[in-house]
């Protein structure tokens, strides 16, 4: 997630204090005053959690290519901003090119205004040949925009209602329901859950992708390593995955965060454009979590064919200002052109968020707004 960068940006720099920033490499020794900075003006319980991702996020990446994971502002001997790395194997236009998740954007309060930021993400946006941000707050995104991060406005969040209260609730229900009556099983294929990475299915996983791959133009690679290190070496979180398989063949897997309020499909490993299969293991994942007494299943991507099958099977479109943006250094097309997009791509902060943000509304309201 890319947060507080300052939004001051037509502002003229302040030069007694912006130009006395000295950007350099994150070492070691930074670590727990970057977690505290981080932390300011969050909710209660964030920096133990942060603390607690902040090693699995940044230095257990299988996707690491030796890069600082962060690039600090020094000012007056003090971390006053900084901007973390998530390297990353990303097929582009049908090739492999050099990438990097830009997270954990931050600029202290009290140095807003002064021209840190748009100096921080200038830093930011020449670090790899392709740069890529998801979850950008209000008051980061005018600074990309500034420097040419290409925003991607055709995600599509949707829902599945399986247990709202009140009458829009039970509405929601009901259409849900209704929807799931087109619901598809594919004949001949088994299904099964997995809650740990065995090494078999870790090798499944990347003869899956291996096969799957040429169907993406664009997307962060989803190989075995990672989607073990992503979703089941988290800190905290546990994830369910979904399984198709023909006899002892993988054939397709959905990714599912579970949750009392709202689950939510993290990741899909498969065929590009196999929508029965997409649309069968939905349907599995919408039992359980019936079985669990879930409220609902939320899912969101730049994927069509995903969510079209996910509509097939009783999941409701909702209104959606995302922010995914592309900072394309290397080549000359179409930066936002055939992504796979989804939740599982971000960098772990906006999952973090989710859970505090779900407890606050569970305390309060189960309804959804």
């Amino acid at each position: 997630m890319l947060e507080n960068a300052g939004a001051d940006t037509d502002r003229a720099p302040e030069p007694t204090a912006s130009s006395a920033v000295h950007f350099r490499p994150f070492d070691l020794k930074d670590k727990e005053e970057a977690i505290n900075l981080l932390s300011i003006g969050r909710p209660d319980g964030y920096r133990a959690l942060k603390a607690r991702l902040f090693d699995w996020q940044f230095l257990a990446n299988p996707h690491q290519d030796g890069r600082p994971p962060f690039v600090v502002g020094e000012l007056d001997g003090r971390i006053v901003a900084l901007n973390g790395f998530m390297p990353a194997r990303v097929r582009y236009h049908g090739k492999p090119v050099e990438a990097c998740w830009s997270c954990d954007t931050y600029v202290s309060g009290e140095h807003r205004g002064k021209g840190i930021g748009k100096q921080l993400i200038a830093q930011v946006t020449k670090s790899a040949p392709l740069m890529l941000g998801y979850g950008i707050s209000d008051m980061s995104d005018p600074i990309f925009e500034k420097f040419q991060w290409t925003k991607h406005s055709d995600i599509e969040l949707v829902f599945c209602h399986l247990a709202e209260t009140g009458l829009r609730g039970k509405i929601k229900n009901a259409v849900s329901r209704v929807a799931a009556l087109r619901s598809v099983r594919l004949h001949g294929a088994d299904y099964d859950v997995i809650e740990t990475a065995s090494p078999e299915f870790v090798s499944q996983v990347d003869e899956l992708w291996a096969r799957s791959a040429d169907g993406y133009l664009s997307t962060v690679a989803r190989d075995g390593a990672y989607v073990r290190w992503k979703y089941f070496e988290h800190p905290f979180y546990r994830y369910t995955a979904y399984a198709m398989r023909s006899g002892a063949d993988l054939k397709a897997t959905l990714i599912v965060r579970h949750d009392p309020v709202e689950a939510v499909i993290v990741d899909y490993v498969g065929p590009a454009s196999d929508e029965d299969a997409i649309a069968s293991l939905a349907v599995e994942v919408a039992r359980d979590a019936a079985d669990r007494d879930t409220t609902r299943i939320k899912c969101e991507s730049t994927h069509k064919p995903l969510i079209s099958a996910l509509k097939r099977v009783g999941f409701i479109g909702s209104p959606y200002a995302s922010r995914f943006r592309v900072r394309d250094n290397s080549e000359d097309v179409d930066a936002l052109a055939g992504w796979l997009l989804m939740p599982g791509d971000s960098d772990g902060d906006l999952l973090v968020s989710t859970t505090l943000e779900t407890e606050a509304r569970v305390a309060g309201s189960s309804e959804v707004a």
